[in-house]
Formats: C-alpha cells, structure tokens, sequence
C-alpha cells in the first residue's frame, strides 16, 4: 500500500560557498581587477570580476550542467583565468579580450572527471592532470586543441602536473601508492622516476622550489627531477614565498575566510592603509549533508563543503546558520547525543566536536569553546559514517579510513576522560560503516562496507555484521546474510529488541533484514520500496513502527508483521538525505534545501 502526505520547504539552511580563491588581474580595458572563482551545490560555479578600489563587481556563472566546483583553477601570463570544473569535466576560461566565461570544451570525455592541477609551459599551453584515471591532457590556447595523453598510472586515480624547467612534464600521483611520473612531451615517454611508498607507510610529495626545478620530499629522501631521472639532495629547495599582489603592491585577501563565509574583501596597500568591501553577490546554496535531533527538541544539520552547522526549531519556526563546527571543513557525516550535548564527527580526519545548545555559541578548541573541536579520533578514520553515544559512557565512531587505505576502524571518545582509541582491521580491508546499540546484551552492533578510503578498489567482497564486546573489548559474533551485501547502510533497534538493518548489494535487491541478537542469527528479509536506502535512514517512531528513508520514498515498517508501506514519494530534485523525526514531522533533505513531511 502506498499513500501520499503533505511535503513542505522549512528553508535554505546555507548560503556558503566553496574552494574561493582570489587571483589578480586585468580587465578588457587593462586596468588591474581581481577575480574570484566560487564554487557552490546547488547553482553552477561563479566568476567575480572586482574593481579593487572600488569593490564593483560583476557575477559571471558558467552553464554547462555539473559544473559545481572549481578543482583547479590557474592565471595564465596572457592574463586568462583558466578554470577546470567538477564534475562535468570541463575546461572554461575567463579571457579578459572577450569579457566573458567561455566554455573550452572536455578536458578528457569519458576520463577526467575534474582537474587536480593545471599547469603552464614555456610555449603557454597547460598541463591538466584528472581525477578519474590519473591522466595528462595538453592544451593549446593558439589552436583550441586538447592533446590527450592518457593514464600515467594504472591503478591510482589523482595526477596532479608541474611543468619541469626542462619541459618535461612530473606527475604527482596519489592515492594508493604516491609517486612521481614524468612525461617527455617530444617522445611521448613515461617513466616513474625517484621513490615509490604505500599511504599510510610512507609519505611522499613534489612542489617546485624557488629555483624554478621540481622536487620530491618523501620519507625515503629528497630528490631533484631532471628530465626522466630523480636524483637524490640532501635537502629539496622550498617553494618561493610569493604572495599575490596587484599591480601596485597591494596584498588582497577574504577578512573571513577562516568562518567560510567569503564576503568581505580586504585590501591591504603599500603604505598600510586597509579598505574592506562587502561582497554581496547571490549564493544559491549549499547543499545539506546530514540531519541530526538534538537534546533540545530541535533538529541540527551539517552543510557540505563548507561545513556549517545550522538549527531548525520547529516551535518557533527558526531557520538559523549558526557556524563553523569543525576544523574539519568539510561536512559532518553523523550526530549523537549525550548528557545534553551534541557530538559531532566530520570529515576530513573524523575529527569530533562537541556542542552545548543551552550556551552561547562560539567555535574554537579551547575549554571554553563552544562548539569545542576536539581532534581526531584517530589517525585512520577519514568519514565518520555513524556516532553512537551511551556504552560505558563513550562517543564511538564507525569510519571510512583516509584516502588511499583500507580498514575502516571502530573507535571511542571518552569524554569524562579525554581518552580516545581505536579498534583497527576489526573486519581485515573492509569498513565499520554502521552502528546500533544491543543494550540488553551490552553489545555494540556494527554493520560494515566493502569500501576502503577514496582513491581505492575494494579487497574484500562481502560486507559483515558483527557484535563488539566493549567491555571485553572483543568480537562476540561475526555474520552476514546469505546474499550479496556491500555493504550495512543503517541499523536499528526496535522496542521488541531486535535489530533491524538495510544493506545494498551488487545485484541484489535493496532490503531490510532482522537479527535476533539473542539467537545471534538472521530470522527474516523483506525486500525495500523503490530507491536505494540512505545512510542513517532507519529511526523508531512514537507509534512503534519503524520509519526509513530510500532515495526515492520514506516507508514505514511494522517491526512484527514485517509490512512495508510507502509514506510518501521522494521526488525533489538534489540529493535525497535522511532525517529525524521531530514532533508530527520528519525531516529531510532536497540538496540544499530542508524539507518536512506531516506523518502524524
């Protein structure tokens, strides 16, 4: 049975933007101007073309459809802003000549899904190196031509170019194993040259140091690239400390980059004097990445690049953007409460912090700080897909470990204590993903993925549920369901004390199982509404069902007679994300829009 309830749009959270960068230049009449490239979710990315004295500006947004993010961006010495885009792939220029954005074409069709860097040679063509297949794309400002030179690695999928003073052309390549690749663009050759290490075991990176040569700087050593060959210095040559200027030496920056919020400009001159205009240009959103209830009866949310935290109170109707949360930046992957507080663990890093929404709020890492960003939770754990609060008096995190590794780990914050562990290779290259707690059987339930970090293939094939004795500090049981599972998208555990779950697996049909954790074993499946289920898409509601979330509908279980019915469609445009139910609602995400449907 399917019916349908009332949706309505509480608002737009965030008005953010991402990856804002500064770069001065000239306009068509050659008058010196900044420009500001701003990246956003839920329009296309933007192009601001500033006066400097001034602070006029004009709006510029490209049309090509996902062309949300500005990866990589470079100031040509013709004075062309080149700007590469995720994740459509596509290559745009501002050419100060035509007083326009123009759209250049694919960086690479099929192959680059955005540029990690681009990079100028002595003939002025650029160097762009892709996400997707680490591959090498030339292009020829005079003749509009792309020169696709392929992967320069077979597995790892970053390739982040530098222009050598020879012309050869050196490859930064991540993530799985870092190295260095280089190009001969007159012969075509490709070589791997200096040291190869394993993230995780080694580090390695390449910059170009104020001699204009490129260097590597690893944990097997330095080395200079000449050519096609790597040889080892006793110390690279830091990169030159330039600080962009305009042409008359005034230094330019965003007075409030550190909040993320990138509207007021500064601009310092020669002699010190300091003139700040406010940037009042149209930011369409950004978009939600996490819904979270809070202690309070409010409902909390994480925006996405940047990561800001924002409040809905429902009895008041309050829409707010509170702040920064996180020295993360990134966005909150999950929430938890305890003793009054909200704790909040993000990405990059797993970082947690904890928030008091009975005090005045004021971010920092300091005791009195609040929100107070606590660090890491460990040094693997990168995506903190699940927070429990509750056993033995802890914060756990079940996580997707950094870029390039494998072995998700399941690890605790205490906060009585500061202590902070982690429980690593629990289930050997898979992840922990999902978490529940069996409070009867003082047992952390934990649903895993096949995933590792990004930048990797999976190792394993089959995605696990297992029960963790926090007190013995061991696994009680380890199992998974007789058919594919990649992996435990959500966990939870009704009033009749068992555990309900959904998982994905590659062809497969989307479903909800049930464990009994006192027989340990899996007792029945029924088989999802249409859609893929969300992460942190199940939750108990007031009338002893069971409420769920798919990409495309809400549904309701009944935990005794396993029927499934269809709340409502999800049929918005965006990014569909989970929410909690707050008062008669449940809430959700549209991309950047916060959503509430009527189901009591």
């Amino acid at each position: 049975m399917s019916s349908t309830v009332p949706i309505r749009e509480v608002g737009i959270p965030v008005r953010s933007v991402n990856r804002a960068h500064l770069y001065a230049g000239r306009n068509r009449s050659g008058k010196p101007c900044l420009y500001a490239t701003m990246s956003q979710q839920a329009e296309n990315f933007f192009v601001l073309q500033i006066d400097p004295e001034t602070g006029a500006f004009r709006q510029l947004t490209v049309q090509v459809p996902e062309s949300n993010y500005t990866t990589a961006a470079f100031m040509s010495r013709t004075g062309t802003l080149y700007i590469g885009a995720a994740h459509s792939g596509q290559l745009f220029c501002f050419d100060p000549e035509k007083d326009d954005l123009v759209d250049l074409g694919k960086i690479n069709p099929g192959a680059a899904i955005f540029p990690c860097r681009i990079d100028e040679d002595a003939q002025g063509r650029l160097w762009i190196g892709s996400f997707g297949t680490a591959d090498l794309t030339c292009y020829d400002p005079a003749t509009g031509v792309f020169t696709r030179y392929g992967r320069m690695d077979e597995v790892d999928m970053y390739c982040s170019p530098l222009v050598n003073a020879d012309g050869t052309v050196a490859c930064f390549i991540m993530q799985t194993k870092p190295h260095v690749a280089v190009l001969d663009p007159k012969t075509g050759e490709k070589r791997v040259v200096g040291p190869v290490v394993i993230r995780g075991e080694g580090s390695l990176s390449m910059h170009r140091g104020g001699d204009r040569r490129l260097y590597i700087t690893s944990s097997a050593g330095d080395f200079r690239v000449d050519g096609m060959t790597a040889v080892p210095v006793e110390k690279a040559v830091p990169p030159a400390s330039e600080e962009p200027r305009l042409a008359d030496g005034s230094a330019f920056r965003f007075a409030d980059a550190e909040q993320h919020v990138h509207r007021v400009l500064e601009i310092r001159k020669p002699d010190g004097t300091v003139k700040t205009f406010e940037l009042n240009y149209h930011a369409a959103g950004t978009d939600i990445f996490c819904l979270h209830a809070g202690p309070d009866e409010c409902l909390y949310g994480s925006s996405v690049l940047p990561e800001r935290l924002f409040r809905y109170n429902p009895k008041a109707g309050e829409l707010v953007d509170l702040g920064v949360c996180s020295r993360s930046t990134g966005e909150a992957y999950s929430m938890a409460n305890f003793e009054g507080k909200v704790y909040i663990s993000s990405y990059p890093g797993a970082r947690v912090s904890v928030y008091d929404p009975s005090q005045a709020y004021h971010f920092g890492e300091g005791p009195g700080d609040n929100p107070r960003d606590i660090g890491r939770i460990d040094d693997i754990s990168y995506r903190p897909h699940a927070t429990l609060t509750g056993p033995m008096g802890r914060v756990w995190l079940a996580s997707v470990p950094d870029y390039g590794m494998w072995g998700g780990p399941l690890s605790y914050y205490d906060p009585k204590t500061g202590e902070k562990k982690a429980y690593y290779r629990i289930v050997g290259d898979g992840s922990c993903y999902a978490l529940a707690h069996l409070e009867s059987e003082k047992l952390i339930a934990v649903g895993t993925s096949i995933a590792g970090g990004s930048g990797t293939q999976p190792k394993v094939d089959q995605a696990v549920l297992f029960l963790w004795d926090y007190a013995a500090e061991k696994k009680a049981w380890e199992g998974t369901l007789d058919r594919p599972v990649s992996v435990f998208k959500s966990l939870v555990v009704a009033r009749n004390g068992r555990l309900y779950g959904t998982v994905q697996g590659k062809g497969a049909s989307n479903e909800v199982f049930v464990f009994d954790p006192g027989a340990r074993r899996f007792t029945d499946r029924v088989t999802l509404p249409e859609g893929s289920p969300l992460d942190l898409g199940l939750q108990n509601g007031p009338d002893g069902n069971i409420y769920g979330f798919t990409s495309d509908c809400i549904f309701r279980l009944d935990p005794g007679s396993l029927k499934v019915e269809v709340v409502t469609p999800l049929k918005g445009k965006g990014r569909s994300v989970a929410g909690p139910i707050v008062g008669q609602e449940i809430t959700f995400a549209y991309g950047h829009r916060l959503m509430a449907a009527r189901i009591f």
